[in-house]
Order: structure tokens, then sequence, then C-alpha cells
């Protein structure tokens, strides 16, 4: 991977683009997508929901979901200001991620088992990684305290997200995981061309 992280040090503008990439393509994919599927309601379904075995665009989200997947799983092994257990819960979030993709529900109104617990794992690894971020006596893009702030955050809106969907019979879970997944893919590449940026 050194080769990879020196080629992104002399490729700024590349890693603009990657890093735009992770922040928008799964959000801007889903908005596009749900639009095209007149059925789905976007307040209260979720992202599983659009790339179930029965919608019309499943194949377009999946792909949009498996290519986050790759660039998260990039992004953790290349970015150099992220302790080795931040980049461990990031590229573990990039796998379940991609199983959430391989292992899809069967339609909008059943679910599979196996992708509940890959995109909740997912999810739950996402919010945990700025948590442990800052490599020891190293000048992080943030701060320890700040990346166990922004953790919490994103797990107390990952778990409010999930408490609408599982107990609530009109929810806006549709919304909340759409805000979350937006937020998580934000801060990610903010931090890894923030990372890349500060090498010089």
């Amino acid at each position: 991977m050194l080769g990879a992280i020196e080629y992104f040090k002399s490729k700024k503008l590349l890693v603009g683009l990657l890093a735009a990439l992770v922040s928008f393509q799964l959000p801007v994919t889903w908005v596009v997508c749900a639009y095209c599927f007149p059925v789905y309601d976007s307040v209260a379904q979720s992202l599983s929901e659009l790339s179930a075995d029965d919608s019309p665009v499943k194949w377009v989200v999946r792909s949009s979901i498996i290519f986050q997947a790759a660039l998260i799983a990039l992004i953790s092994l290349t970015a150099t200001s992220i302790a080795r257990v931040g980049k461990i819960l990031l590229l573990l979030a990039a796998l379940f991620m991609l199983a959430s993709a391989l292992v899809s529900s069967p339609s909008q109104t059943d679910y599979s088992p196996a992708h509940r617990v890959a995109s909740f794992l997912a999810f739950a690894l996402g919010c945990l990684w700025p948590a442990f971020s800052k490599r020891r006596g190293e000048n992080g893009a943030i701060s320890r305290s700040t990346g166990i702030l922004i953790s919490l955050g994103f797990l107390a809106f990952t778990l409010v997200g999930w408490s609408f969907w599982a107990f609530a019979s009109q929810t806006y879970f549709g919304i909340l995981q759409r805000l979350n997944i937006l937020g998580q893919s934000i801060f990610l590449g903010w931090y890894w061309w923030s990372s890349f940026r500060k090498l010089g």
C-alpha cells in the first residue's frame, strides 16, 4: 500500500475526485433511483428496499453500494492519518456493505436476515471508526475527543433511525437513513482528502 499512498500524494486532483465520489455518489444514486421508481416511498422506505430483488433499479443501486464499499476499502488502506484500529473498522464496514449488496432483500415487503445483519454492521462500524481514527502522538485531522463525539453522534442517529424502522408503524426511516449515509459519507470523504492535503 505504500506505493498507492505515494501515488495519491502526487495526485491531489484524483484524491479530491475520489473524496467527492465517496461523499455523494451513493446518496445521489438513491435520490435518482427513487425518482425512477414511482411506487417507492422515499420517506419511509430504506435503501435495502430500493435494491431488493423486485426493484426495477436494483442493479443500479447494488452497483452503487459495491462501488461505495470499494471506495471505503481504498480509503481504509491509504489514509495515512487513520490509526490501525480505525482502518480495520473502516475495512470491516466496507466488507459488510459489500455483503449487504450481494445478499439482498427478496422483495419490498420481505427481508433477508443476512441482509439485515450485514446492513446494520456496515452502519455501526461506519459510526465507530472516527473514535479510533487518531494515531497516538500524532496530529490527526481531528482530535481523539472530537472523533469520539462524532462516533457517538453517528451511532445515536443510527439507533434512532433503526428504532423508527423497528417499532413505529408510520416511519421516517428512509429520510433518517439517507441523512445518516450522507453525513457518514461526507465526513469520510473530507477526512481522506484532509489526510493527503496535510502531507503537502
